[in-house]
Parts: C-alpha cells; sequence; structure tokens
C-alpha cells in the first residue's frame, strides 16, 4: 500500500500548484530585484539542480543566483543573487557555484564560487558565513551531518577541512594521486569519502587515512553513502561506470557499466536495499544492492522511438493555461531521490520540471515545474493594450506569455507532436498575433496565437534552415535568413505564398527587422552596411555604409519615420523617407538591442555586459541613466505601448520590467 504521508506531499504539491501559483509567482517576481526595475519575468537559464538529503527542499543553480524550491509545495523560499546587501554584501558572487551542497537538515547551503565558499540561510535567502582563503578553485563541496565541518576539493589533488561556524581551516587531506571530483561525509559524520580518478576514506575529526583504493574511477565525480552507511557508491565518471563499495573494509562489491550514457545523480532507498542510477539520456536504472542485480529500467516520457513518431507528424501549437505546466526535457536529469517509503522516485531535469516515477511499477506518474526557467529571451512582443508580454523560451519550443501588471505567467503556448530543429526557437509577432517556427524536416510553420490553429505550411529546400525567423508586426509577413549562406533572406505571406528573395548583401547577414507599419524592412550584415527595403515591390530603397563595424540592432520609431542602427559602441539615427543621418551616439556600450519610446523622444540600448542605456533624444542625444540587473547580454528591448514599462530580455534567461 502507497504510504499516506507521500500521498499527502503529492496531493500537496497539485494543490499549491493550482491554488497558490499565481500568489508565489508575484511575490517571487520582486525579489532581489535591481535598482529601477518593478518586476522579474521568469527564474534564469537553469545549470543544476539538487535535493536537500531530506528531500523538502531543491536547489537550482540559475544565472542569476541559486533559488531554493520547497518541495512539496512547488513554492521559491529563497533566492541567493549577488545583487544582495547586507554584512557581506560587497563580497556576494554574481556567476553561478561550481558546486552546492545543503545540510543534512536542509536549513543551510553551501555553494563555491572560484576560491570562495558562501554558507546561506535557506530560509532568507541571507549569506551569514565567508570562507575566503581557499588557495584554489573548489570543484567538490560537502557539509557533514551536523553542519559543522566542510569539506572541499579542489584541482590540487587535496582535500580540506574547514570549520563552517568560524571559517577557519581545520586539515589538510593527501594521498590522492590524481583529480578530486567529489566529497561526501558517512551519515554518522566520522567518515570522508573523496573520489575522482581514485576513492579515498578519512577520518574526519582527525584526517588520518583509513582506507584507499587506486583502481582507476574514470573521473568519478559523484559519491553517495547508503543510510545505513555501509555501502558507497560512486560514477559519473568518462568511462560511464557506477561502482558500489562495502565502507568497512573497502571492497568494490558491484560493477553497473552502461557504456553510452553519462551518469548524472545516484541515490540509495531509505532502507539501504534498492539503488538508482540517473543519466544524462533521461534512462533511469534499479538494482538489488545486495544482490547486484537489475531490478528495473525506468522509461523516460519520451524516449527514442517516440522521438521518431514525433518526427512524422505535424508539429501543434497548444494553449496551455498558467496553472498547467509541461516540462520538456525529461532526458537529461540533473538529480535523483526516492521517497521516503521508497515507493516513489522524484528526479529534476533541465528545464526546471520535477518528475515522479512509481518503483513497483515502473511507470512515469506527472511532472510539475520548479518556476518558470529559459535558457534564454531572444523574442518579446506586447498585445496591443499592453496588458500581456510573450517571450519565447531559449530553445525549448515554448512561448510564455505573462499578466504584466501581477507579473504572473498568464499562458504558454508550447509545441506539441513535432520538433523544433535544433538550435531554433518559437517566434511571435507584436500583438501576439502569430507564431512560427521551423522544425526538424526543414517546413516552416506559422499559427495564429490566440486560437493556435495552423494559418499556414511553408515547404523549403530539404535541409535549409532559416533562422532567425521574424514576423511583421501586422503578422501578415514572415522574413527568414538561410544559414549556410546568411547573405540572402526570403519574404513569404503568412498565408505561405513566397514573396521576395533579398540577395543584396555581400557579407554575411547579421540583423533585420521590420517597421512597425509593416511596409519597410531593414537588414544590416557583417561589414557594416544597412540596407532598407520595401515589402511590397521586394525593392532596395536605400543603403548605408557608414557603419565600420557588423550590425548588431536594429530599431524602428512607432510611427515608422525614424530609423536606428547599431555597431560596436556607435548608434546611427537617420530619417528613413531621406536617409539623412539625424544624429550619432558614439559612446554607448557594446550595442546589441535598441528600442525607440512610443513618442519617439527616447531610445534605450542594451549591451553583452548586461547594461541597458537611456538616451534622451531631444534636442540631441544624451545619456539619461542606465540600468543594471542582467547577469547576461541584453539581446531584446521593448516599450510598452504607452512608453511606461520597458521590457528587456537577457541570456540570463530573465525578463526585467523598468519603470520609465
Amino acid at each position: 500500500m502507497k504510504n499516506p504521508k507521500f500521498r499527502y506531499i503529492v496531493c500537496l504539491l497539485i494543490s499549491g500548484l493550482l491554488l497558490s501559483e499565481g500568489f508565489a509567482q508575484e511575490y517571487t517576481a520582486r525579489w532581489q530585484l535591481p535598482e529601477g526595475a518593478k518586476a522579474r519575468l521568469g527564474g534564469g537559464k537553469l545549470n543544476n539542480i539538487i535535493f536537500s538529503p531530506d528531500g523538502t527542499r531543491v536547489a537550482a543553480v540559475t544565472s542569476i543566483g541559486i533559488w531554493v524550491y520547497d518541495a512539496r509545495t512547488a513554492e521559491a523560499v529563497s533566492l541567493f543573487a549577488g545583487i544582495q546587501t547586507g554584512e557581506i554584501g560587497g563580497y556576494l558572487p554574481t556567476k553561478p557555484p561550481e558546486a552546492l551542497t545543503f545540510s543534512a537538515d536542509a536549513l543551510i547551503i553551501a555553494s563555491a564560487h572560484g576560491k570562495r565558499i558562501y554558507v546561506w540561510d535557506t530560509a532568507t535567502g541571507t549569506a551569514f558565513g565567508m570562507l575566503d582563503k581557499h588557495p584554489d578553485t573548489v570543484k567538490a563541496i560537502a557539509l557533514s551531518p551536523d553542519s559543522t565541518k566542510l569539506a572541499t576539493a579542489a584541482g590540487d589533488w587535496v582535500v580540506r577541512l574547514w570549520d563552517v561556524g568560524t571559517g577557519k581551516y581545520i586539515n589538510s587531506l593527501q594521498g590522492h594521486t590524481g583529480a578530486v571530483n567529489a566529497v561526501a561525509f558517512s551519515p554518522d559524520g566520522k567518515i570522508l569519502a573523496s573520489a575522482g580518478d581514485n576513492l579515498r576514506l578519512w577520518n574526519a575529526d582527525t584526517g588520518e587515512l583509513l582506507r584507499a583504493d587506486d583502481r582507476d574511477l574514470g573521473f568519478a565525480s559523484r559519491l553517495v553513502f547508503s543510510p545505513d552507511g555501509k555501502v558507497l557508491a560512486t560514477g559519473g565518471g568518462w568511462d560511464h561506470t557506477v561502482r558500489l563499495w562495502d565502507v568497512n573494509p573497502l571492497n568494490l562489491r558491484q560493477t553497473f557499466e552502461d557504456n553510452t550514457i553519462k551518469i548524472r545523480d545516484l541515490a540509495f532507498s531509505g532502507d539501504s536495499r534498492t539503488f538508482v542510477s540517473a543519466s544524462s539520456n533521461g534512462k533511469m536504472l534499479l538494482w538489488d544492492v545486495s544482490t547486484g542485480k537489475e531490478l528495473k529500467s525506468l522509461p523516460t516520457p519520451q524516449d527514442k522511438e517516440d522521438k521518431v513518431h514525433l518526427f512524422m507528424q505535424p508539429p501543434v501549437l497548444k494553449l496551455l493555461q498558467k496553472d498547467s505546466h509541461l516540462s520538456t526535457r525529461h532526458d537529461d536529469f540533473h538529480s535523483v531521490i526516492f521517497s521516503e517509503d521508497a515507493e516513489q522516485i522524484v528526479t529534476t531535469s533541465k528545464d526546471g520540471g520535477l518528475h515522479i516515477w512509481d518503483v513497483e511499477t515502473g511507470l512515469y506518474l506527472s511532472s510539475f515545474s520548479l518556476g518558470a526557467h529559459s535558457d534564454f529571451v531572444g523574442v518579446l512582443a506586447f498585445s496591443e493594450d499592453g496588458k500581456y508580454l510573450a517571450s519565447n523560451d531559449g530553445f525549448e519550443g515554448r512561448i510564455r506569455i505573462w499578466d504584466v501588471d501581477t507579473a504572473t505567467q498568464h499562458a504558454v503556448l508550447t509545441l506539441e507532436g513535432g520538433l523544433l530543429v535544433p538550435g531554433r526557437d518559437l517566434r511571435v509577432s507584436q500583438g501576439i498575433k502569430k507564431v512560427a517556427g521551423q522544425d526538424l524536416q526543414g517546413t516552416i510553420w506559422v499559427w495564429d496565437a490566440e486560437t493556435t490553429d495552423k494559418v499556414a505550411v511553408i515547404l523549403t529546400e530539404q535541409g535549409m534552415r532559416y533562422w532567425p525567423l521574424v514576423l511583421s508586426p501586422d503578422g501578415e509577413m514572415l522574413a527568414g535568413c538561410e544559414r549556410s549562406g546568411r547573405n540572402v533572406i526570403d519574404l513569404w505571406q503568412t498565408d505561405g505564398v513566397h514573396r521576395w528573395t533579398l540577395d543584396e548583401h555581400t557579407e554575411a547577414v547579421t540583423e533585420y527587422t521590420f517597421a512597425p507599419d509593416s511596409n519597410t524592412f531593414v537588414s544590416g550584415d557583417g561589414d557594416g552596411t544597412v540596407i532598407l527595403w520595401d515589402v511590397r515591390t521586394g525593392n532596395q530603397r536605400k543603403s548605408f555604409t557608414e557603419h565600420g563595424e557588423s550590425i548588431n540592432a536594429l530599431a524602428f520609431s512607432a510611427d515608422s519615420k525614424v530609423l536606428a542602427s547599431g555597431s560596436g559602441n556607435e548608434i546611427h539615427i537617420r530619417d528613413v523617407g531621406t536617409g539623412k543621418l539625424i544624429a550619432t551616439v558614439d559612446d554607448a556600450e557594446n550595442v546589441h538591442a535598441l528600442a525607440f519610446s512610443p513618442d519617439g523622444k527616447v531610445l534605450v540600448s542594451g549591451a553583452e555586459e548586461g547594461l541597458i542605456q537611456v538616451w534622451d533624444l531631444v534636442p540631441t542625444p544624451q545619456e539619461r541613466s542606465t540600468f543594471r540587473g542582467h547577469q547576461g547580454a541584453v539581446y531584446v528591448l521593448m516599450f510598452s505601448p504607452d512608453g511606461k514599462v520597458l521590457a528587456s530580455g537577457s541570456t540570463d534567461g530573465t525578463i526585467l520590467l523598468w519603470d520609465m
């Protein structure tokens, strides 16, 4: 019979998602905001996810910091970010950690950033301790069960012990003959294990070497004790092998091999009888610890046969309501853990999904999402009334639609049935009218964003890839640059009719967009040439060659009469009708995005380093202010229709809403 406690947890998880998600998102959207920002949409690009030992918390390492979620409700508990203030605020990290670990009671987290280690309170998101005297970049860390000692491994083959309370160095454990990639304390805290090229067991109090095994472990990166402390598991190395060891005496008892798969994580059941390995392709194997026999292989929700089937089917755009959660990356696990009764397994994946599996039947049960995490944001589009903002979700085949006032996710447009070309994404037009994407066979699909009905199928030459796809503001035209040559742009009507081939660029095209009136199209290339095109005839109107470097950003004013082009640290502003250069900004920083305010009096530029500059254009261009807050390049900027809000999208996977 299923454990009532676990059933309660699952029910609580579901009810928490359905009943409190809006409140939780609205609350977390305003955590740790940079000056000038009114909300953050999305949780950032995911790098890693780990469970706490007791399974009550999940830590997600992202481009903007470390999120801690309640594993029972999927609600964010805290955010550890480098923009915090406090006693050690001047030293807080701004990049994701190389290593991360929970305390046994899940109350604190230790994270390693280069040579520094921070200790965080999971309830408040505050760093209350810092160890900054480590001699080398830290690769692995572990907290003792009583949270008093911290073990670290670096690139010098030495394991070190530190006092958590004082931050003082305790001992160096030397004896490894190669790199050390993983450290772990035994459940009683008496033994410290370290592994990489080989395996060592140490006395956690004195640092004395207790036992060693010098056989090659293939650069193992995972090291886990069984709950009873009698067995140790190693894995995650280049040899794709998991090994089980008796702890006392140290003896290799079982070897599990899979010659094609990288092991992501290892876990024991609470009774130490069953062992699971989770792999990078979503494969999970269950083993009997005592006999070493494989008990079961847990299938992914979408295995290779499913992908072949999907490849043969046309993609379908589906609308999900805000309370629905569809994970797209079941096949790249980050971490795995057993439920307390060992009847379920819970895994996390690359998209922030939390997946539940039944051990007895081997069946996949359900998925839930830990926040809205994206690889990057490269598309932004406001609805005509300004109430909603649409963004693409990296390479995951999703368009997220956000409620601007509440800073919550309103709905999701997701691709089902077919698969997008890897490295391509869904695109959405201004006004959120049309959605376009290209599938694995090269076919371009266009859907109505409101009804999700298919409106066009554009057949291209087999294997020909267009990226990015750009939709006109009126939703009637679509442009794409063929990836192989990069100097030819094709324009189609969104009913599928090919209109024009624009082939007058002599260098690779780097940027292109439509004017707000959808009658003018502009493109820029690698040698700094900008060309204006008439959409109705496909003819070139004007070309400009004043830029000396590659064109990285293009933007029209709301009335389509003024064009801004960005190249390096320079912005040119010119009259579209006459082609006359109106003004030049030569002190911008590494421009990669541009946007005009609706009244045309303000221009904003986004930089590779995450900086946003605000320029007053009247009477002459002058920098008014700057916004800093993104942890990645700003590649897209968009004003709300009333000009009161500026949305910025970044490679850090987040959108910031700025009060203008």
